[in-house]
């Protein structure tokens, strides 16, 4: 039996509710395939194709409704699934499509994409993921264009599951960042540094901040602005520490010339 003489039964079909019907099996020369459908309501639900090699080992597993389509490929010696590929349409008119990757027992990685029905990106997840944890999950929206709006990034600890490092970016363009904000946490989830770059038309770093925390009481300990000129080099520095009471104890600033050469400093209680 051919695949259309399989799709053609189901117009013939008529199932009572909860039933698998077995459509019958095809036999080339690399090996068989079976055909079922499983009803709901006297009304086909999905129809799956089952492909075994010529040594009757699952080989791939096809499922396809009326909105959705998936592929499911199988490791022959060991029956593990090693790629799982989903499609299926939205309810407001958004197609999804999801690609899984089994690298190995243990790792795995998934990538989601959410296209509008004009064709234009709207969102992409990526996702790694060891064991049962998720060890990197993020995100990128996109504007009406299809060029990139927002970014959130996330690294898990792989024994713990806590964030180690939030990344957040918001974009000029696609490439171009406008701004970048990092958080950075210890193992028990306490935030321990936070940096944030404000970037130029050009690219190139604007302005950056850099805070450093005691992960006791986050209270700020330590905290660093630097300037840049249009052509992205810095020229300035100024580094203020804080007392236990959130006061400034010092502050230094320090000025470099286009050669990043020191041209003056100030120091400020």
């Amino acid at each position: 039996m051919t695949s259309d003489q399989g799709e053609d039964r189901l117009l013939e079909v008529e199932p009572t509710k909860g039933q698998d019907l077995d459509l019958g099996t095809r036999v080339d020369g690399n090996g068989i395939t079976t055909y079922h459908v499983i009803c709901s309501d006297r009304r086909v639900g999905v129809f799956l194709e089952k492909i075994y090699d010529k040594n009757h080992k699952l080989i791939r597993l096809q499922k396809r409704s009326r909105d959705s389509r998936s592929e499911t490929f199988f490791d022959t010696t060991t029956g593990a699934i090693t790629h799982i590929f989903e499609t299926a349409s939205l309810p407001d008119g958004d197609t999804l499509t999801k690609n899984i990757v089994y690298w190995d027992s243990e790792k795995s990685s998934e990538d989601i994409i959410v296209i509008s029905p004009n064709g234009e990106l709207v969102r992409r997840v990526e996702r790694e993921v060891i064991g049962i944890r998720t060890v990197f999950q993020g995100q990128t929206e996109y504007n009406s264009d299809g060029t990139p709006a927002t970014t959130v990034n996330h690294r898990m600890d792989s024994h713990t599951g806590n964030v180690v490092h939030r990344e957040q970016i918001q974009w000029h363009s696609e490439q171009q960042r406008s701004l970048t904000e990092e958080f950075f946490f210890d193992n028990s989830g306490n935030l321990i540094k936070y940096n944030k770059v404000l970037f130029n038309a050009n690219s190139n770093p604007l302005l950056e901040e850099l805070q450093t925390f005691d992960p006791a009481n986050h209270a700020v300990l330590k905290r660093e602005i630097k300037g840049y000129s249009s052509s992205g080099r810095q020229n300035c520095i100024d580094t203020l520490t804080y007392r236990s009471d959130g006061k400034i104890a010092e502050r230094h600033s320090t000025f470099f010339d286009e050669q990043g050469n020191t041209i003056g400093s100030r120091d400020c209680v």
